[in-house]
């Protein structure tokens, strides 16, 4: 399947007396790049975590969160530690001692002072209590990211039906360009014709041999000329790039980069059908197949 680079999950569970909150975001990015944030508590358990989720997720802004949201057996949010408190107090009134300062020594100085006042439920646990919690963590952060890669396929398939509707509208256009070839190109030998024949009403002769040999010459420059303004090459170009963006999103798999080289393919061939043909008809179809492309590609980018 095709997986799209744009999705989000949550999750909420309990570990103890304590209720926690995951969430998980994904957005397109060249490449991996995860942020994580979580109580400070629980920095420990950081590089398990981003481990887990790199295992499973290849691309893409990843944004993850751990938030503890409350502690069931807690009578308050916070814990008032009365030592640290006045451990505090004692070092800045040697502080403005030594400073020879007049400020009074106020409540908020104190409380400013780390572990004064802390939320309940980030005291040191015992180490079977925490590898408990970093179970759950763990398992809860896999079920995350699961609900998360389902999120993503479902949104990458919906992608892919959308470019795969886009490449049936090139299929048509392919066609309409076949249908014009020959058209286009009896058009351009008409137009050098009357442009040789004002050439020879304008520079009469009645030197049959060098008329012969100019009339010979002028044949294979307009030979030549058709050759150029054929557009074979490019059309059989053209439909090889459909056919093998088409193959890509039926196969599947991490497509996004891949894509995006055969879209520039793509539309060099555009460009190119656009110059030779010289016709209106087709400059406006160019036209319109160039906005699908720029379409195509801005899609594209939200796939793995």
């Amino acid at each position: 399947m095709i997986t799209s680079m744009t999705g989000f999950a949550s999750r909420i569970f309990t570990v103890g007396d304590e209720t926690y909150k995951m969430e998980i975001k994904s957005l397109n990015h060249r490449f991996m790049d995860l942020k994580l944030r979580m109580p400070r508590d629980l920095n420990a358990l950081e590089s398990q975590l981003k481990a887990l989720v790199e295992s499973h997720v290849k691309r893409g802004s990843i944004d993850l969160w751990v938030e503890r949201q409350s502690s069931v057996k807690s009578d308050s949010a916070f814990r008032v530690n009365e030592d640290q408190a006045k451990l505090a107090y004692g070092h800045l009134l040697k502080l403005k001692s030594a400073l020879q300062m007049n400020d009074a020594v106020t409540l908020r100085d104190v409380v400013n002072f780390p572990d004064v006042i802390s939320k309940t439920g980030t005291e040191e646990r015992g180490s079977e209590s925490f590898q408990v919690l970093q179970d759950r963590l763990k398992s809860e952060l896999l079920q995350l990211i699961q609900d998360l890669g389902t999120m993503r396929k479902v949104e990458g398939e919906k992608l892919k039906e959308a470019l795969l509707d886009i490449i049936s509208k090139f299929r048509v256009s392919h066609e309409k360009f076949l249908g014009l070839r020959s058209e286009i190109q009896l058009r351009a030998k008409d137009k050098i014709k009357k442009r040789v024949e004002q050439c020879f009403e304008a520079y009469t002769t009645t030197d049959e041999k060098l008329r012969a040999l100019m009339e010979a010459r002028i044949a294979q420059e307009i030979t030549y000329s058709l050759e150029k303004l054929d557009v074979e090459e490019e059309l059989t170009r053209f439909k090889g790039h459909i056919e093998g963006i088409e193959s890509l999103l039926l196969t599947g798999g991490a497509v996004g980069k891949k894509l995006d080289f055969m879209f520039q393919e793509l539309n060099r061939e555009i460009n190119t059908l656009g110059n030779k043909s010289q016709d209106l008809g087709v400059s406006q179809e160019v036209i319109e197949l160039k906005m699908w492309i720029e379409q195509m590609r801005e899609q594209s980018l939200n796939l793995e």
